[in-house]
């Protein structure tokens, strides 16, 4: 222990009342940003915005992506199309897929008034999704009948911790008909965009009703897939339930009607009808106002397990909608969502451990979300079985085959079981030969447990990296042309990268087969000189030139930890990555902003972070972040998930450097203005099971290490401070000033105990 500790303990009494008012002060901003980071449609303008993009409600599994009406059919009514995709609300269940590894939506939500359901002519248009409780209320202006009589609806809508979505639908007294909903069953099947082999007529989902008490459950089937259930229990004081025609509603206009609405399938249960039911009728008897309440609750402590407060505002509005929209797709859910979160239109709706998933568990374990980043985990683990059967039975994809003598090969893409579908073009089989999915993969579960402390995943998580890390050793191959190991199909420098992460890790963990540890010091990164300096090449042999590269070529930097952050590799490889076009794909900003924290520039993090904010480019009805694409429409109007997980991650980089296993970095990389205007967080989460919070002010800056291991803990803390500043105002013995930084060395933590440190300016 260095000197430093007793002089920090003893002024910790003094120092607490100040500390405590530095949290309670980012808590305050972080909840003010909540409530001003709410989604707000309203006037006819953004009812008829050509660029709609449609809210996300989600939990358990359940997500409905919210029409303006409140259901899923029909959409927004000029919403330009014309591409690939169809720009569709929907509602999604972690578990409806086939068995070729494609997510589907078996079910539509038609509402509205009369026979047909008209939805009814919308004169006035209100849409307001409060993040900070999940909730969604739209206030709706309409006219419907004959007459064109005109009346308001209120509709309430959020779905429950259990994945019940509740709708609550209250027209005024003067509404000339009734409100009903009837569950359409899905004729037109889409399987990944319905391109390359799968473009052909797919076989149609076919429906049918089982009568219940006050709701009824509808019934889908279609070959080779699951067995796909909703349950609707409907309460009102006149209700009307047609099983065979799947329709629910009031039978008297003006009556408030509630539908709790529970997804099941035989993928998650041996009696999906009797499972939906019980989640349904559970749920209203709890009633919509506890149901409400249970929700808002969840929320309020997924927002609470960490804060920031960034003076920023644009940032911190889309900080905060990103943690929501990891909330809606990672909250108590066992599957993860693809890379446009469960929309079907993208990779058929499949996980991508390729890079999204990496990107959505490091914003989630860098905001303290442990619970729903060992969901990940436990996803991982379930699918460990069949990744296994690929390495050793073999993997086909189109006419590209692999087959190794064990281990685990994940895919690039993979469905909620870990079945790997097949691409739609032969050329696209070359996936086959990635193996560095399988090295995410033990990179995500020892993340876990690396940040988390929770040692019940120790085990699978080692196992998943010895195992994925052999079919990357059977993939390489002795190169005497380069003097080194190269992966013999795919020796590009993410998968190098991964194939060394790999090894070293084995190595260094335990696991590792006899040979591993010399082959890691062998295996090449691929490097190549540029204009007097070395940089990072996009592969083996590969020659760089101005204005090029890739931000996933210093993934070794990052994710896999093989490369220092004062490396000159860096530095000299981000200089010429930095003016390339990495940053017409969406999270690739991300990433730059990542290394520019890393390089301590908060001025360069603060630009990338921004490259995701763009109108027009990025952002297009202020709802997503969506992808950046040359063509028409597609991917625009859809959350980026992995684009959200980026931008956490560029923003708790600049605030913390936490992937270091000796040293803390505190306000690494904030920008000059930010400096003098003041910026803080709570409960950010550092590798090692230590939580970090700290406030930056002109004349002060505060730090807590706070250790939520039963072990002692010990770090070098360097905590940034303000420009030009060379003396404390009340000096800490043991604290030292390095070019504008606080230096302690050998901060000892003790088990579930904390350090706090001010420092006047």
């Amino acid at each position: 222990m260095t000197d430093a500790i007793p002089c920090i303990m003893a002024f910790m009494a003094s120092l607490i009342a100040g500390v405590a008012d530095a949290a309670d002060s980012v808590t305050g901003a972080w909840e003010t940003t909540l409530q001003q980071a709410a989604m707000v449609k309203e006037g006819m303008e953004r009812f008829r915005h050509p660029q709609y993009q449609y809210e996300c409600l989600g939990l358990g599994g359940t997500v409905v992506r919210v029409g303006t009406d409140g259901f899923t059919l029909p959409g927004a009514g000029v919403t330009n199309t014309g591409g690939w995709l169809k720009h569709l609300p929907y509602l999604t269940y972690q578990y409806w897929w086939d068995e070729e590894g494609h997510r589907h939506l078996p079910f539509d939500l038609t509402a509205g008034y009369g026979k047909n359901l008209e939805p009814g002519q919308v004169t006035a248009f209100k849409h307001h999704l409060d993040i900070a409780s999940g909730r969604l209320t739209i206030d709706l202006g309409l006219t419907v009948g004959p007459a064109g009589a005109a009346f308001q609806s209120h509709r309430e809508m959020f779905v429950t911790p259990e994945g019940v979505l509740v709708i609550r639908i209250t027209d005024s007294p003067d509404a000339p008909l009734p409100i009903q909903m009837r569950v359409g069953i899905n004729r037109e099947v889409r399987v990944y965009l319905n391109a390359g082999v799968y473009k052909k007529e797919h076989d149609p989902w076919a429906g049918a009703g089982v009568q219940q008490p006050g709701g009824l459950v509808v019934v889908a089937k279609r070959p080779k897939s699951c067995t796909a259930t909703l349950a609707i229990a409907c309460e009102a004081a006149d209700p009307l339930v047609d099983t065979p025609t799947f329709l629910l509603g009031c039978a008297e206009p003006g009556r408030p009607l509630t539908l709790y609405i529970a997804p099941g399938s035989s993928y998650a249960s041996t009696d999906p009808v009797a499972a939906a039911w019980t989640k349904a009728e559970t749920a209203r008897k709890r009633g919509f106002d506890v149901s409400r309440k249970e929700t808002a609750q969840w929320w309020k402590d997924f927002h609470a397990r960490s804060a920031v407060s960034l003076p920023d505002r644009d940032l911190a509005t889309w900080y905060a909608r990103s943690m929501y929209y990891l909330g809606v797709f990672f909250g108590n859910t066992d599957v993860p969502p693809g890379c446009n979160g469960t929309s079907i239109e993208s990779f058929a709706g499949a996980v991508c451990p390729e890079y999204d998933l990496v990107l959505d568990q490091r914003a989630l374990l860098y905001g303290n979300h442990f619970d729903e980043a060992r969901r990940v985990v436990g996803w991982l683990e379930r699918t460990l079985p069949r990744a296994e059967r690929y390495a050793k039975e073999g993997l086909t994809l189109q006419k590209t085959s692999v087959k190794y003598s064990g281990g685990a090969k994940y895919g690039t893409i993979m469905s909620y079981d870990g079945t790997i579908p097949e691409p739609p073009s032969e050329g696209e089989g070359f996936w086959a030969y990635e193996d560095f999915a399988g090295n995410n993969a033990a990179l995500m579960a020892l993340d876990y447990v690396d940040w988390s402390g929770d040692r019940r995943y120790d085990k699978v998580a080692l196992r998943i990296l010895k195992e994925t890390t052999q079919v990357s050793v059977e993939d390489l191959q002795w190169r005497p042309d380069f003097n080194a190991y190269l992966n013999k199909t795919m020796p590009n420098t993410v998968q190098q990268a991964a194939t060394l992460y790999g090894l070293r890790e084995s190595v260094r963990r335990g696991v590792a087969e006899k040979g591993w540890a010399d082959m890691a010091g062998k295996v090449l990164l691929p490097t190549a000189d540029y204009q007097g300096t070395k940089v990072l090449t996009g592969g083996a042999g590969a020659t760089p030139v101005a204005n090029s590269g890739d931000a996933t070529w210093l993934i070794p930097l990052w994710w896999y930890r093989i490369l220092a952050d004062d490396d000159p590799l860096v530095r000299n490889s981000y200089a010429l990555f930095r003016t390339s076009k990495t940053g017409d794909y969406v999270f690739n900003n991300g990433w730059m902003g990542v290394f520019a924290a890393k390089l301590h520039d908060g001025d360069e993090a603060c630009h990338w972070a921004k490259q995701m904010l763009r109108p027009g480019v990025t952002l297009f009805d202020d709802t997503c972040i969506g992808e950046i694409v040359n063509d028409f429409e597609d991917f625009k109007k859809t959350p980026e998930v992995a684009a959200h997980g980026a931008l956490i991650c560029n923003l708790t980089q600049m605030l913390l450097d936490p992937d270091d296993e000796k040293s803390i970095t505190v306000f690494p990389a904030i920008p000059a203005a930010w400096e003098r205007q003041g910026v803080g967080f709570v409960n950010l989460a550092a590798k090692g099971s230590i939580l970090v919070s700290a406030e930056f002010k002109p004349r002060q800056v505060r730090v807590i290490l706070d250790n939520r291991s039963d072990r002692i803990c010990r770090r070098d803390l360097r905590v940034r401070l303000p420009k030009g500043t060379s003396t404390l105002r009340l000096p800490v013995k043991g604290v030292r000033l390095e070019d504008g930084w606080a230096v302690l060395s050998a901060v000892e933590l003790p088990p579930k105990g904390n350090v706090e440190l001010t420092l006047e300016l």
